[in-house]
């Protein structure tokens, strides 16, 4: 049985410009939730700044086409997998298309090694 890809219009494409600004703006959101864990003060100090906008604008354009669940879930098993590390957004985007290709899970290498053991041995 072989994994199954249903290809779908990118979100990019199939919503309307207001709509897909309103979605920008909530992976955005992500974003800023991620990066107040793991850098409380410096986040906010560069508000604002060149920087700072440059940093959301990559965010947004490289997770447009991904729902807003993906991301989601995406950040909290970046979180959970590594949390002394800020993702960015090629670890998320890469995480998105573990949960696509595998079926809506994502094992961090620990979890997979242990599901080998677990089947090596018999188990479910």
């Amino acid at each position: 049985m072989g994994t199954e890809i249903i290809q779908t219009q990118p979100l990019s494409k199939s919503l309307g410009s207001h709509e897909l600004k309103k979605h920008r703006a909530l992976i955005a959101v992500e974003l800023e939730v991620l990066a107040k864990k793991f850098d409380r003060f410096g986040w906010d100090r560069d508000r604002g700044s060149v920087i700072h906008d440059r940093l959301l604008s990559d965010w947004m354009g490289a997770l447009q086409d991904c729902s807003l669940e993906e991301v989601q879930s995406a950040c909290s098993r970046a979180v959970l997998d590594n949390p002394n590390r800020m993702p960015n957004e090629g670890h998320i985007l890469n995480l998105v298309n573990r949960i696509r290709l595998g079926g809506g899970e994502i094992l961090s290498p620990e979890r997979q090694r242990l599901r080998k053991i677990i089947a090596a041995n018999g188990g479910g």
